[in-house]
């Protein structure tokens, strides 16, 4: 069942894909002309400071960040020990679950719910900073200078992370995990140790992706690091994407859609039966092309909307204003396409923490632990999908509108969110016909 994520066919589907696909098209004008309304100024900056919480929860935070971030190390540890040398089986192996369950899946829903706690936790950070201070080093800094110091390496890394995941023709053999967990770990740690551990906050993509994701959250850490409760979303007001951000989530954002775009009968249709490396420059290509798709609407529609504002700052600068607003969509779009995959797979996770190895071990008596298919419907899931990429484009609606409104006047600021709203409603459509459809 790995990496077979989605609703199966039509037939499970309680409804038409198309009067989904509509009728979230239709919530999301019904949103605008909401926000039209009730939304004259901006909001969502003073929601994002958010309020203090007591100490003592705070402190009990810490304690557990600590007592997860060394788990967090051994479980890193065991997964690529089992890449390299465990049992070369999908379903008796740690690795590929842990890799694309655990941290793909589990990570993004975590930091939309507790915040960037993959800031934290992190093993790389944990093994860069240790090295640093070995070296006398403070590890928070980072000497990287120009496209090292952008997002742009960490964009890079996500887009390999998905040519494995969705273009290579076997992404779950235990030799293309093991290569990819290795290659990754020593490419970031390289350039940590060459910059210092601060560019792991930069250069990891995974990083990168989930402290965006973080904004979403309703718990957040202020400056000085305190713990603090806020309304959940409103952080993307305080987001500020530099150089390659808005690459990172375009890149997840297109790899999604191509994973849908994989499932369709077409995309089946034009493989035929191409297998092997045939199939992965086939698989490349399409990924490649998808990602362009999704970045050139989104482009044309912010060029768009700075001819409606009036607005002279150039194409680049516009684009990074108006990032923010895609975030909620990335973590819809990843809910809708891999929620069965988190529902089903992930409850082998446990089995597979008693015997990594696949080796016959039972480390905390859970290795006989069977999947329950049951836990779920079709209907559950096809209603999951469908929330979740309409939620997140209301979202992504919300956070533009609150950042028109801060920076033009009422009637400017609406008029100018028609080009995002229409390729948000583009999104909608197409994402939801692509996924139900598979």
């Amino acid at each position: 069942m790995i990496l077979a994520h989605g609703v199966g066919s039509r037939a499970d589907l309680p409804v038409e894909p198309w009067l989904f696909a509509y009728s979230a098209a239709f919530a999301l004008l019904i949103s605008f002309a909401a926000l039209r309304l009730l939304w004259p100024r901006p909001r969502l900056a003073d929601a994002a400071a958010g309020t203090s919480v007591p100490v003592a929860l705070g402190t009990v935070a810490s304690v557990l960040g600590a007592v997860v971030q060394a788990l967090a190390l051994v479980l890193f540890g065991a997964t690529l020990l089992a890449a390299w040398f465990g049992e070369d089986a999908v379903s008796a192996n740690l690795a590929p679950t842990a890799l694309y369950i655990a941290l793909w899946i589990g990570m993004q829903v975590a930091s939309a719910v507790l915040g960037d706690v993959w800031r934290r936790i992190n093993p790389l950070w944990t093994v860069a900073s240790a090295l640093d201070r070995v070296r006398g080093r403070d590890p928070e800094t980072s000497t990287a200078m120009g496209w090292w110091a952008s997002h742009w390496p960490a964009a890079l890394g996500l887009l390999a992370f998905h040519w494995l995941e969705l273009a290579y023709f076997e992404p779950a053999s235990l030799t293309a995990v093991a290569a990819f967990i290795s290659a990754y770990t020593i490419v970031v740690l390289v350039a940590s140790s060459w910059f210092g551990a601060g560019w792991v906050r930069t250069g990891d993509g995974f990083a990168v992706l989930f402290g965006l994701l973080g904004a979403l959250s309703p718990l957040h850490r202020d400056d000085r690091g305190r713990l603090r409760l806020r309304v959940p979303g409103s952080g993307l007001a305080a987001v500020e994407l530099r150089r390659g951000s808005l690459g990172v989530i375009l890149v997840v954002l297109g790899g999604t859609t191509f994973d849908g775009v994989t499932r369709t009968q077409w995309w089946s249709d034009l493989v035929g039966s191409r297998r092997e490396w045939d199939l992965t420059a086939v698989n490349t290509v399409g990924l490649l092309l998808t990602i362009a798709t999704v970045a050139m609407a989104y482009l044309v529609a912010i060029r768009v909307l700075g001819v409606l504002a009036k607005d002279d700052a150039d194409l680049v600068e516009q684009a990074r204003r108006w990032g923010p607003s895609l975030i909620p969509i990335v973590l819809g779009y990843s809910i809708a396409h891999y929620f069965s995959l988190l529902v089903f797979e992930g409850q082998s996770f446990l089995a597979l923490l008693s015997d990594p190895l696949g080796s016959g071990r039972d480390l905390f008596g859970t290795a006989e632990n069977t999947i329950d298919f049951t836990v779920v419907t079709a209907d559950q899931i096809a209603y999951t999908q469908v929330a979740a990429i309409v939620i997140g484009h209301i979202a992504g609606v919300i956070a533009a509108h609150d950042k028109a409104v801060e920076r033009y006047p009422h009637r400017t600021a609406v008029l100018s969110q028609y080009p995002l709203l229409a390729v948000m409603v583009a999104y909608t459509v197409s994402g939801l016909l692509l996924l139900l459809n598979a």
